[in-house]
């Protein structure tokens, strides 16, 4: 049985380890519908069998670590989604599909899950309480620190509980102070945490920032502003090596800039390895815009192939990433791609807390 103390002793020697890719876009491939509110959520409990074949694919495609379908499994995302009853249940499932699938494909090699947490909610609307629209326009800041908190302590315990190896929280954005949060009540339970940035090259093409929602062109949809009186202050002009610093505190295992397009992701890693002396996870987007689609045009193609995705990763091991895999819009092909392409080690390794 693989055990977190197992990958933290191949990190420590050197070992490159491959990261799964796209869950929530590989599903939406494999015909599972998304919802406006908790995106691929709900599909633990509609198609169960569906996001275990998700995760086979990904260990048959050479995934060291693969990771459950809970990016958008908190409360108030299930509760817009009429799902408010079955939050338990939704997470366990997840967690269950990822354990089932690691005994089915991962044959005597070890296979590590990664318990997914991060703040893409729903907006609550402060007149009447009621959760309104989806992940496209959704942030964490809409909701209260203690409300938050409280949410996120209930996702980590119940992942936890089902048996998670460590946590990858992935907040989106540059709202770090969720970020912190989700951190936090990771941490709480035990488990190792790993957190990523989604990071950005700012106008004057040198800053590097985190991310802020306006550099996806989301919009609301429902006549309401992203930014309102009543939310937490977010400042979305914080350097990258600012919310670095911030969640270093925290105390986390692994550091990792992630859903940052590729070519804006080698400038937010240099950034990463100067402010951050232990591992380092990457794992870059594709580029799409149709991820909160029912369901995904397969005539739309990704912004790079698996070669230009596995040559831009060689340098990323050069720099000094020990951890490497892929997110949204590249899936099990590009996971694949990448375990054939990288080396097995790294002369240098950064040493796991």
């Amino acid at each position: 049985m693989a055990s977190y103390m197992d990958l933290k002793s191949r990190i420590d020697q050197g070992d490159v380890i491959v990261l799964d890719g796209a869950i929530g876009t590989e599903l939406q491939a494999m015909g599972v519908p998304m919802d406006p509110a908790s995106w691929c959520g709900p599909g633990n409990y509609t198609h169960p069998a569906t996001v275990r074949q998700m995760h086979e694919r990904y260990i048959k495609a050479g995934a060291d670590i693969i990771t459950t379908n809970t990016f958008n499994t908190l409360r108030p995302a299930l509760e817009a989604s009429g799902y408010s009853e079955l939050v338990r249940e939704v997470n366990v499932r997840a967690v269950d599909a990822a354990v089932d699938a690691r005994a089915r494909a991962a044959a005597d090699r070890p296979v590590y899950i990664a318990g997914s947490i991060s703040c893409r909610i729903p907006i609550r609307d402060r007149r009447t309480g009621t959760l309104l629209g989806g992940t496209g326009y959704g942030y964490g800041a809409s909701l209260s620190t203690a409300e938050l908190r409280a949410y996120a302590e209930e996702q980590a315990n119940i992942l936890a509980e089902s048996g998670v190896d460590l946590f990858l929280i992935e907040n989106l954005w540059a709202d770090n102070e969720s970020r912190a949060i989700a951190a936090e009540a990771a941490k709480a339970t035990g488990l190792p945490v790993w957190v990523a940035f989604t990071a950005s090259v700012a106008a004057d093409g040198q800053a590097v920032r985190m991310s802020f929602g306006d550099d996806r062109d989301y919009s609301t949809g429902i006549g309401m502003p992203l930014w309102t009186e009543s939310w937490r202050p977010v400042d979305d002009e914080k350097s990258l090596a600012e919310g670095i610093n911030e969640i270093a505190s925290v105390g986390p295992d692994v550091l990792g800039v992630f859903h940052s397009r590729i070519d804006e992701t080698s400038a937010a890693l240099q950034v990463m390895l100067d402010e951050w002396s232990g591992p380092v996870v990457v794992y870059p987007d594709a580029g799409r815009e149709d991820y909160l689609a029912t369901w995904q045009d397969r005539s739309l193609t990704n912004e790079a192939t698996a070669h230009e995705l596995t040559r831009e990763a060689l340098t990323w091991v050069e720099m000094g990433a020990q951890i490497i895999g892929t997110c949204c819009g590249f899936g099990h092909d590009y996971t694949r791609a990448l375990r054939g392409a990288l080396p097995s080690g790294t002369r240098s390794p950064r040493k796991a807390a």
